[in-house]
């Protein structure tokens, strides 16, 4: 398969993004509701203010109006309580109850909305949308979403939230911003890489925010790195895609899920500005009617589509097989293979968290019969390694640094496939291997894969592909 070319295109993508969250807006409150868990049971306020967005740049009849009364109703979920953790932020979603004394972080509140929500107005006021009086309470919503964040909060190595703080405080004029996004531009440039590394929906939010730094900055210095960064980011990104699966290859620090065609991670989005159709791109049929996970997440799209992708002209995204290799720390390392049907990716290093969740540090993905594709993932509650080579992926469970040894377990989706308890050799559709450690029982999981599950304390689950 040739590598495809990136051009100034038109995408459809704002179209797209707009058309799905139409459907979900709620007249009654002015926010859309969640579309995932049990639909329409609370109402989302990070995506609402990526929709109000939309709505204003859009102009259609009626749109304003919709815009002004979602603007209203983000500023009136915003915590505006000094001294509380939570001054500044805005409720999770409309329903969320009030943060109390003893209020846990990421559960009663999370303080990253002051930079999704802040970094939305911002960029509304650097329009001339609106009437003075809403711009003043947002302009107000702003400062109390600056004011309310600790100094020493996000550090620079969070890099979603340290790229959108720093372009949100150097706008705002708040002392030592500059200096903030330096030491975020060179945590970066220490290896070449963020440390949420290959993370398929924050690589998003990272390029979003980038998309800031080198459009909407008000400073040279931070267009200049914006720029910098962005490409640098893009040149990564295009050695780990893997154009015929759709897909970028493991390991990924943090990421909801294995197919980026079923569910939108936000990197997806950008390369769809970019390339100009979504048959092309890591993301979903979003308008056929099929389900896909993470939808809310589709509304980024218009903002996408309005700062537009800045890929270097040298990048391709090639089918070429090869290995690839990228220190993340000094004790951090991925490791991937891709070939012309199946890549593997592997993380090593002394990571503390468990390979369970967000974090996916041994991963293969091959072609189907069906044309679909076809998935591995490692979870296991304690730290893991996995390197990735040439039709082979070294994986290494180690206890937990409190519960002991764990049992790990390989998830596989691949329809039709059947796997004996005790098996060491497997033959799924598409995909054949060899598995260093015998699996203690295998379950179809309702989700559609089989969950294989070996003895408690098995450290080694590498795998050879055949």
């Amino acid at each position: 398969m040739a590598g495809l070319d990136v051009g100034v295109v038109s995408s459809g993508l704002a179209a797209a993004a707009m058309a799905w969250s139409d459907e979900w807006w709620d007249p009654v409150v002015a926010l859309l509701w969640n579309a995932e868990g049990t639909p329409r049971s609370y109402h989302l306020v990070q995506s609402s203010s990526w929709y109000a967005f939309g709505l204003l740049q859009r102009g259609g009849p009626g749109d304003e109006e919709r815009a002004v009364r979602t603007i209203e109703a983000l500023l009136a979920a915003q915590y505006d309580e000094p001294g509380t953790p939570w001054h500044g932020t805005f409720a999770q979603v409309l329903e969320s109850p009030h943060p109390q004394p003893g209020a846990r972080i990421w559960v009663d509140y999370d303080p990253n909305w002051r930079q999704f929500v802040g970094t939305v107005f911002e960029l509304v006021l650097q329009t001339d949308a609106l009437d003075d009086a809403l711009r003043a309470r947002m302009r107000t919503a702003v400062d109390l979403a600056v004011a309310g964040e600790p100094l020493d909060r996000v550090p620079p190595t969070y890099s979603n939230i340290a790229l959108m703080r720093a372009w949100l405080e150097v706008e705002r004029g708040r002392d030592g911003a500059l200096a903030y996004a330096r030491s975020v531009v060179d945590a970066f440039a220490e290896r070449g890489a963020f440390e949420e590394y290959n993370s398929p929906t924050y690589y998003g939010i990272d390029l979003y925010a980038l998309a800031l730094w080198r459009t909407r900055s008000s400073s040279p210095e931070l267009r200049a790195w914006g720029a910098e960064v962005e490409a640098a980011l893009w040149r990564d990104i295009a050695r780990w895609y893997h154009p015929g699966l759709r897909n970028l290859c493991g390991p990924w620090s943090r990421s909801y899920g294995m197919d980026l065609t079923r569910y939108v991670g936000l990197v997806g989005l950008w390369m769809w500005d970019a390339l100009g159709s979504p048959s092309e791109a890591p993301v979903p049929d979003v308008t056929g009617g099929r389900p896909f996970d993470h939808p809310h997440d589709l509304t980024l799209g218009v903002l996408v589509e309005h700062l537009g992708a800045a890929i270097p002209a040298e990048v391709t995204f090639d089918a070429v097989e090869r290995t690839v290799a990228q220190d993340i720390t000094a004790t951090r390392r991925a490791t991937g293979w891709l070939a012309e049907d199946v890549m593997v990716g592997g993380e090593s290093g002394d990571s503390p968290a468990s390979a369970r969740g967000q974090f996916t540090p041994a991963t293969v993905h091959w072609r189907l019969p069906s044309g679909d594709v076809g998935w591995i993932r490692l979870t296991h509650f304690a730290p893991a390694s996995a390197v990735a080579s040439p039709r082979s992926l070294a994986i290494t469970c180690f206890p937990h640094a409190r519960r002991g040894p764990q049992a790990p377990e390989l998830w596989v989706h691949a329809p039709g496939a059947s796997i004996a308890a005790g098996a060491r050799r497997w033959a799924l559709p598409g995909l054949s291997l060899d598995v260093a450690s015998a699996p203690e029982s295998v379950e179809a999981d309702p989700s559609g894969f089989l969950r294989i599950r070996f003895p408690v304390g098995t450290g080694d689950l590498s795998l050879r592909l055949t």
